[in-house]
């Protein structure tokens, strides 16, 4: 618990500086995040419940077996071991629960403790049961394995890395990179947009995501695609947006020599889905249309305008 009590996050420029100066360097490096899905496989047993392995079984298959969730919460653990940095929620730390509510089942006393325990964003405080007890879940893995080998941030920093301008300077300067995700538009998008070369691994979306025929993530296609990954150079960014699976991948690109960003649901803003909105509206005053639907900020969109703006707004701020 003493460790426990230790951790505090790296701040945004720390953040920054270690992905620069992995890059200059040509060194591996991996940027891992952990959110309230990975705190659910980091807790995964065969005791687990149902719910549990049903929800698991979103990012792995609609049936997942308990083999298979095993195999990927070891690959998880695996690629905490080696990253550099790994993103985590905020409201992780510098808590005190009783993590044994976690075994009983009266979900308003849960909840009641849960509240008073963490510090959640405003757009949380009508947390449902399931969201909290995964969000626990983490609190426990990050709790009792303190990593103390690795830098611990945000989970949300790929947001403000790339709203600073500082990673589309990367991703030119670097000219060639790899992209790892189920959105089918993105690599074009970032070859328009910042006139680079993309390597692409298209990945099977989430099982509750697909319409019509059903594909399974794992383990084929992740196997597939982990075979398939090839980092050119030392340390040739990749950009990984593959949830709970996509760890093992930014694992097998640091281990070849390259930089893995896991950088989740910005990706999706990339494509112009409103993603995450607890997450943009945090961060923007978000507008909506005369039919009320909310409008994604055109600051977080993959578009040559936007590219431009924010070439503009690094130069600025780095001279």
């Amino acid at each position: 618990m003493t460790v426990y009590k230790s951790l505090a996050l790296a701040s945004y420029d720390e953040f920054e500086f270690a992905v620069n100066d992995a890059f200059e360097k040509k060194q591996p490096f991996s940027f891992v995040r952990l959110g309230d899905g990975e705190g659910a496989l980091l807790d995964f047993d065969e005791k687990c419940s149902i719910e549990d392995i049903e929800y698991l079984s979103e990012h792995v298959g609609k049936k997942a077996t308990i083999e298979q969730l095993s195999a990927l919460k070891h690959n998880l653990l695996a690629a905490i071991d080696n990253t550099n940095i790994v993103g985590i929620r905020n409201d992780v730390l510098g808590v005190s629960f009783n993590e044994n509510l976690l075994h009983q089942n009266d979900e308003q006393l849960f909840l009641n403790e849960f509240k008073q325990a963490f510090t959640l964003r405003a757009t949380e405080l009508d947390i449902c049961y399931s969201d909290a007890r995964r969000i626990a879940k983490l609190y426990k893995a990050i709790k009792h394995n303190a990593y103390s080998q690795q830098k611990l941030c945000t989970q949300w920093i790929p947001f403000d890395y790339f709203l600073s301008g500082a990673l589309t300077n990367l991703l030119e300067r670097a000219g060639e990179i790899g992209v790892v995700t189920a959105r089918q538009n993105i690599p074009d998008k970032l070859r328009k947009a910042l006139n680079i070369k993309v390597v692409e691994h298209i990945t099977p979306d989430k099982s509750a995501r697909q319409v019509g025929t059903f594909i399974p993530h794992y383990p084929k296609h992740f196997n597939r695609i982990k075979n398939e990954i090839n980092v050119k150079y030392p340390g040739m960014p990749y950009l990984v947006a593959a949830g709970l699976i996509g760890k093992g991948y930014c694992a097998e690109i640091q281990r070849q020599g390259g930089i893995a960003l896991d950088i989740g649901a910005l990706i999706d803003c990339w494509d112009g889905r409103y993603s995450r909105p607890k997450v943009i509206e945090s961060k923007f005053n978000v507008k909506k249309t005369l039919m009320g639907k909310k409008k994604l900020p055109e600051e977080l969109k993959m578009t040559t305008e936007n590219a431009e703006r924010l070439r503009e707004l690094f130069r600025n701020t780095r001279n």
